[in-house]
């Protein structure tokens, strides 16, 4: 997730063009094309029509990019709600099992495998094999169950359920912690379910492939209708249409980025960081006094 200050707002200007570079290419050749032609080629003015209609098809193409975007930020921010809901839940677990269960194993067993949940959810939404970064919370004795599933994520809780029926008592006050923990157990699973849904349904590849057409076609067009044929270079209307320009394709590309908030990019869900957020809460919950720094944003951008 990018977090801007100055020092980030540059760089989101560099990254822009960078990963812009075609469109700049294409106003400047224009541009020079422009120039060029006029001392070559008799010059007709016949923009004005057609200038209007560009206008008019520049106003569809951006109502169209607005709801493909606004489509797109809302499944970011589903993600990002259904996370919120990982770090609470987690938090309750290292609760219960704090409060409700005797023995300091068995409490920091419970807590760990809590933090080997979140991290093996977060590398199996990124489609990373990462297993060593899940494997630090657990015993030996699990890693090769670990790596042995098809889902981690789905194993870790089934283990969970599995100690918890083992330690806990079949009385009537054991069946009652039984039936809470089982509760904020089904809670992570149904958080899973949504993150999982959102990473394995993909938008439409007709509409991203229309969207990046338009963007293209309606890129061109501006440039050949706003860029006058002259005898001279001038700066401050082809500025004028290149951030036009970049405008569409700047919002076409954060509409792709932010459909898929999964994939280790900038303005991904910073998943990294809510697991060291819930790592150090529920640490603390533990009573341990050596807790991991938080995670900070680098070059604005913080995973």
């Amino acid at each position: 997730m990018i977090q801007r200050n100055a020092q980030g707002y540059r760089q989101a200007v560099s990254e822009t063009l960078q990963r812009n570079w075609r469109s700049v290419a294409l106003v400047a050749a224009l541009e020079i094309t422009s120039v060029v032609a006029h001392e070559h080629l008799p010059m007709m003015d016949s923009t004005a029509m057609m200038r209007g209609a560009i206008g008019v098809l520049a106003g569809t193409v951006g109502v169209f990019l607005a709801f493909k975007f606004n489509g797109a930020y809302q499944r970011w921010w589903e993600a990002r709600t259904l996370w919120g809901g990982v770090v609470n839940q987690s938090r309750t677990f290292a609760r219960q099992a704090t409060t409700w269960l005797d023995g300091a194993v068995l409490r920091r067993e419970l807590v760990l495998r809590q933090l080997a949940f979140v991290n093996a959810l977060r590398v199996g939404l990124r489609r990373q094999r990462a297993l060593h970064e899940v494997e630090v919370f657990l015993a030996p004795g699990e890693h090769a169950g670990l790596r042995a599933a098809a889902n981690p994520a789905t194993w870790l809780l089934q283990r969970q359920g599995e100690r918890l029926a083992e330690v806990i008592d079949g009385d009537t006050a054991g069946v009652l912690v039984r039936t809470r923990f089982d509760e904020t157990l089904a809670a992570l699973t149904d958080l899973q379910g949504g993150l999982e849904r959102i990473k394995n349904t993909a938008f439409p590849g007709d509409v991203a492939r229309a969207t990046k057409l338009w963007v293209w076609a309606i890129s061109i067009l501006f440039a050949l209708a706003f860029i006058d044929p002259g005898p001279s270079f001038r700066p401050m209307e082809t500025l004028t249409v290149l951030i036009v320009v970049l405008s569409f394709q700047r919002l076409a590309q954060l509409g792709a980025d932010l459909n898929d908030p999964f994939e280790n990019l900038p303005n991904d869900t910073p998943m990294t960081a809510l697991c060291r957020t819930i790592e150090r809460d529920l640490r603390q919950q533990l009573g341990e006094t050596e807790i991991p720094p938080a995670v900070e944003a680098v070059d604005g951008v913080l995973m």
